[in-house]
């Protein structure tokens, strides 16, 4: 089970965000905080898994809380969850982390697509070791790619769906240098063997990831798939 805890100075909004949390197994809070000192003095001394963080709080607001935690080497995801939507502030707070930013009054379906991708990407880094700087940023980074917007059009008319493509992707963008079989990518993500090839074979379409056949140990032919432009596949 996931450890989550909350820093939000509205007493309601705490609580609301508290029971759409919990509604997911996966997840349980184990504390709320009015503010960034009180939610640091926490995390000290007790493991934490991720943090849904406001950014204007009375004490120490959102911004100076994520610079104290990374600059204490505090390793722990952090969601915003803030009704401050201007880019200057959206840019100042990515570069510390933050893996999704919610704004309020935030739908419920978003709230639990961004629980659902926090558990995909800790499920990736889970299943693979050796991970480069490349794979790494991949894994925490937040939101849509910038493609995503664009291609989801097009996958919806082929009944495919844009948050298991990206998945799909996320995973070829961990191990840049490694070819995968459909056989391992379906074992990474929890899908169908048919399902991770009709997605492969549309991110080939889209130049988005190349194939290849290549032998097994036995010498039969299998086909591996490798993220386009990485590695010497």
């Amino acid at each position: 089970m996931y450890r989550v805890i909350i820093v939000e100075d509205e007493p309601e909004i705490a609580r609301g965000t508290k029971e759409y949390v919990e509604r997911n197994p996966e997840f349980q809070v184990k504390a709320i905080f009015s503010n960034g000192q009180e939610a640091l003095n926490y995390i000290w001394l007790n493991p934490v898994d991720l943090i849904l963080l406001d950014l204007f709080m009375p004490k120490m607001n959102g911004k100076e809380f994520l610079y104290r935690l990374r600059k204490e080497n505090l390793q722990v995801d952090v969601i915003v969850v803030t009704a401050v939507n201007d880019a200057e502030n959206i840019r100042e707070v990515l570069p510390f982390g933050v893996v999704d930013y919610l704004l309020k009054p935030f739908a419920g379906d978003r709230f639990a697509k961004a629980l659902e991708r926090f558990v995909q990407r800790r499920q990736v880094i889970n299943a693979m070791s050796g991970l480069d700087q490349q794979g790494i940023d991949a894994l925490f980074s937040s939101g849509l790619k910038e493609q995503e917007l664009s291609r989801q059009e097009r996958l919806e008319r082929k009944g495919l769906k844009a948050h298991d493509y990206q998945m799909l992707l996320d995973c070829l963008d961990a191990c840049p240098e490694r070819a995968f079989t459909a056989e391992e990518l379906a074992e990474i993500v929890g899908m169908s063997r048919v399902a991770v090839r009709r997605y492969l074979s549309e991110m080939i379409e889209g130049h988005e990831a190349s194939s290849r056949v290549d032998l097994t140990e036995d010498a039969r032919p299998v086909m591996v798939y490798q993220r386009a432009g990485k590695g010497a596949i």
